[in-house]
């Protein structure tokens, strides 16, 4: 997620047979997990799910930083999700799609890390302080914990971001020699450009995405109306895709702006991708865009990034719940095993 899910204390399952998620501090419906559970089973999601989903990713940042249009006609190079993988694979191999893997994972994981470690710090917090557990609370805490897991893992994102834009021959090997060589072409802020624009992004996605979820899941419960496992993974998914997508579309304009700002200064490693454009401010990137290229240009890619965030966000609130429950579960059998 962007990165994703948010964690929370709560059973997935009470004894009274209503399915109550993982996501979000649930009072008195709390079993055995600490912050650090929730964290690692933000990492375990966000792992698998990267995995599975890195090649809509290149996809999508292929299409934000393309400057002709991305329609059929248009004379640019990537113009459709199939007919790019297939452009891809034809020009730079099969693994091109995977390109930025390690950075990508490095990203989930510190960003999951972080995220679901200070969410689930956060809803204690404002519970305990007798806030409630509303959409707005949980929105809040999410927007929050989008931004510090931002903070912790924005420089594995804009090697990432690096990794995926470069061309052949490759500017860079793999993220360590990214970040070497843009602190010593182009200074410590460098790893750190977009950062702004960023933060306005994810604190809004991520609040949404909490928003979404929680309100998609309780309307999806009422209408299974069934405890069983089956249930409960099929509200969980279609709850996290739904709020993928919908919080996707929320925020997508600010997700082209961020990548086309931390393509700045790497504009001539993308020569052979299309049109070069050079950004001399933020503003200038932002009018620029938009008389030359249309409204629309905020949107290019977002066919694949709604692919790609829907399926991700679906499987990351899977994965992390039933991390979760299994954490849950070791807990209860250690305790029962300790009387």
């Amino acid at each position: 997620m962007g990165p994703g899910s948010t964690p929370g204390r709560g059973e997935a399952v009470c004894t009274l047979g209503v399915m109550v998620s993982h996501v979000g501090y649930k009072g008195d419906n709390q079993e055995h997990l600490t912050p650090k559970d929730h964290a690692f089973a933000g990492a375990v999601s966000g792992f698998l799910t990267r995995g599975f989903l890195q090649p809509l990713d290149v996809l999508k940042i292929r299409f934000q930083l393309q400057v002709e249009s991305t329609r059929r006609c248009s004379g640019g190079l990537y113009h459709g999700i199939l007919q790019s993988a297939a452009k891809i694979m034809h020009s730079e191999g099969l693994t091109a799609l995977w390109k930025g893997h390690v950075p990508a994972q490095a990203l989930s994981i510190s960003f999951g890390i972080t995220q679901f470690w200070s969410y689930a710090v956060l809803t204690k917090a404002a519970n305990n302080r007798g806030i409630g557990e509303g959409y707005l609370t949980h929105g809040v805490c999410g927007a929050l914990a989008g931004i510090c897991g931002t903070l912790a893992s924005f420089p594995c994102d804009i090697a990432r971001t690096r990794l995926i834009a470069q061309g052949i021959p490759k500017c860079y090997s793999g993220m360590l020699d990214a970040w070497r060589k843009m602190l010593h072409q182009e200074g410590i802020f460098s790893l750190w450009r977009g950062l702004v624009p960023t933060l306005a992004m994810t604190a809004p996605y991520t609040g949404l995405t909490f928003c979404f979820y929680n309100a998609f899941f309780k309307l999806a419960s009422k209408s299974i109306g069934k405890d069983s496992e089956a249930s409960w993974l099929s509200c969980s998914g279609v709850s996290g895709l739904a709020s993928g997508v919908c919080a996707k579309v929320c925020v997508y304009p600010l997700d082209v702006f961020k990548k086309r700002m931390q393509i700045r200064g790497f504009e001539e490693a993308r020569r052979q991708f299309g049109k070069v454009v050079v950004y001399p401010s933020t503003l200038k990137c932002i009018s620029q865009v938009t008389q030359e290229e249309g409204i629309l240009a905020w949107y290019k890619g977002l066919w694949p990034a709604m692919l790609k965030s829907g399926c991700a966000s679906g499987s990351i609130f899977i994965t992390y719940e039933a991390t979760c429950r299994i954490l849950a579960h070791m807990h209860r059998t250690k305790e029962n095993s300790d009387k």
